[in-house]
């Protein structure tokens, strides 16, 4: 019996034995055959690296048409991407998209279809490279299916802001309510005038976070036509609304009503106070000298921070944080003056 089962074991043990080293002459192929296909592409991309720059240049293609091997199929995606990533003449962009088009086209939608994700995402990245708008129905079709991905789906809203696509507004107002503020910050940048309009005109309707996003792109993009909705959103009766809507002031020139921004010097909020000081800094608005100077003994570091700022971006500001330091009582005041006195002689 004992036999019987050491014979068994061993008929194991060279079973485990003959796989492992099947599997183990089995990936040393395969990463015999991928080197040597990666050398292979290297030396093409090289080959045709100075014709590829030609082509751009001139828009003679001849030698690059894809029409050989797949090595020579990749090593001209790769040097395209390449170009497409370092140069940015519109010649050249046209014709990075008519060579893509032309002969990328069949490639990139199979691999659009494909069930691994990263080879989807590889293909939208390059679909964006080389602007290949005319994949926007291709690009509906993925958007539209159960089994893709969130990166996937916040890549394709990025083309379609690019692209300029009609859908794309109804997409943003559909978005799932986890995206980052990052990502839906960069969408809305992306979008055209007119669609970023159309956003505006539904703002009231607009999910919060989605509304602080508008108001910040509006800042973003510096776009002044929408001054008087920032006016509005001034005298919100929501804190974060009045924050976003000052920083918005903060980076653009638009005007801000003064009476408005009088009453934040004194708002409850810390953050409301510092941006109010921002915005007097910014826009030198010296009349709130005296509400920036009271500032600096404000219980908040970064509201007595930002006071002295904007105390310095006036024309004599230099001279009141000096008296600052000679006259005040408040040893806040003084040590906030010491301290943006030094960073502007540091910066000098």
């Amino acid at each position: 019996m004992i036999e019987v089962n050491l014979v068994f074991l061993f008929i194991i043990f060279l079973v485990m034995f003959f796989t492992l080293v099947s599997l183990f002459f089995y990936l040393m192929i395969q990463k015999y055959m991928t080197n040597n296909k990666k050398t292979k592409i290297d030396q093409l991309k090289e080959a045709y690296r100075l014709d590829m720059f030609h082509f751009l240049q001139s828009g003679v293609d001849s030698k690059l048409r894809p029409d050989g091997s797949q090595e020579k199929f990749i090593a001209l995606i790769e040097l395209l991407i390449e170009y497409a990533n370092v140069l940015e003449s519109e010649d050249i962009k046209q014709r990075i998209s008519v060579f893509a088009k032309q002969y990328l086209t069949d490639y990139i939608e199979g691999q659009l279809k494909k069930n691994r994700w990263s080879l989807r995402m590889n293909e939208l990245y390059a679909i964006e490279d080389f602007y290949m708008i005319h994949l926007s129905a291709n690009l509906h079709d993925l958007y539209e299916k159960k089994h893709i991905t969130l990166a996937e789906k916040f890549q394709i809203l990025k083309l379609f802001a690019k692209f300029g696509d009609e859908k794309t507004v109804h997409y943003i107002k559909s978005v799932p309510s986890f995206i980052s503020d990052f990502t839906l910050l960069s969408i809305l940048s992306l979008l055209k005038e007119d669609h970023f309009h159309n956003l505006v005109e539904d703002f009231s309707q607009l999910p919060k976070r989605m509304q602080y996003m508008v108001v910040e792109t509006i800042g973003k993009k510096q776009y002044l036509q929408y001054y008087s909705l920032l006016q509005k959103l001034l005298q919100s009766d929501e804190e974060e609304m009045r924050i976003r809507t000052l920083k918005t002031f903060a980076y653009t020139g638009a005007p801000v009503d003064e009476k408005i921004l009088a009453a934040f010097f004194q708002s409850s909020s810390w953050q409301v106070r510092m941006m109010a000081a921002k915005v007097a800094g910014v826009k030198r608005l010296s009349q709130y000298a005296g509400q920036l100077i009271s500032m600096l003994s404000d219980r908040n570091y970064v509201v007595r921070s930002e006071a002295a700022k904007a105390l310095l971006q006036f024309k004599d500001g230099v001279n009141i944080l000096r008296n600052v330091i000679d006259e005040s009582h408040d040893d806040f005041a003084r040590d906030m003056a010491r301290e943006w006195l030094e960073k502007e002689r540091n910066h000098e």
